[in-house]
């Protein structure tokens, strides 16, 4: 992605924190939640897709980019969840949402108070079922260890190793492509981002609160927390539906951008 911004919706969710998104395309409004330690910039290979079929709606989840106004109190998902929320409310009608990882959880406890949320798909939402984390406890007080001291470097190779369980030649690749300086840039939101998965409690009761249809993607060579998560995730939505990938992780949409995209034009067109 390059060049000026051209369109932006931006909105003050209930914490004062503005928040904004990036908008292209043509057709009904997607909203596109990002997940952590990372910005709207994430989607970059799929965007152009997705805009074929859809007025995109790049998010930038607060503390980064187009959202980097900071409200005031301490951090908490309850504020993440306003956000998402908020933008629904200014893109207005009814709204599709597309969201990955610590940002699907974010939506979803989003919509469970968004009846304009149409309809959902969220590729492993990231928290802890039953006490587990996402992110093990000990190796993510390393990482804030880390980034405190100014070591992003070591922060997000920490994410990768023991949150995503990505083996050291997929490391590689990673680093030597565009999205490890987004990565980078984005590392401070790292620990309160998997503190908040780790704490966040799952509940099926809440949940059942959503009116959207929602589906889950799960690939198949996902980190067997993610794998949890997102399982856990769709039991406890009463007739949510879940989609294998077979061969992929948690970046179907860099690895097999177009069949990404067909992902979403067919449980999002419907």
């Amino acid at each position: 992605m390059s060049g000026a911004v051209e369109e932006v919706v931006s909105v003050e969710s209930a914490d004062g924190t503005r928040v904004g998104c990036e908008l292209l395309g043509e057709g009904p409004p997607l909203l596109v939640v990002h997940g952590s330690i990372a910005d709207r910039r994430r989607w970059r290979a799929v965007r152009d897709g997705l805009a074929a079929s859809f007025r995109v709606h790049l998010m930038d989840r607060r503390g980064r980019g187009l959202s980097a106004e900071e409200g005031p109190g301490e951090y908490a998902l309850e504020r993440e969840a306003e956000d998402v929320r908020a933008l629904v409310g200014a893109i207005g009608g009814e709204v599709l949402v597309l969201a990955h990882s610590y940002g699907g959880t974010c939506s979803l406890e989003a919509a469970i108070e968004a009846p304009a949320i149409a309809r959902m798909l969220v590729y492993e939402p990231a928290f802890a079922p039953a006490g587990d984390p996402v992110f093990p406890h000990d190796a993510l007080d390393q990482a804030i260890d880390a980034l405190e001291r100014g070591d992003r470097e070591t922060g997000v190779l920490m994410f990768y190793r023991h949150a995503l369980s990505v083996d050291e030649d997929a490391i590689a690749a990673v680093r030597a492509s565009p999205l490890w300086q987004l990565r980078l840039e984005a590392a401070d939101t790292l620990g309160r981002e998997a503190k908040a998965a780790n704490a966040y409690v799952l509940r099926p009761d809440r949940l059942a609160r959503i009116e959207a249809p929602v589906r889950f993607l799960l690939g198949t060579e996902t980190a067997a927390a993610l794998q949890r998560s997102t399982r856990a995730a769709h039991e406890a939505l009463p007739g949510s539906e879940l989609v294998e990938l077979p061969g992929e992780g948690h970046n179907a949409m860099d690895t097999h951008p177009d069949a990404f995209v067909a992902q979403v034009e067919d449980w999002l067109l419907r």
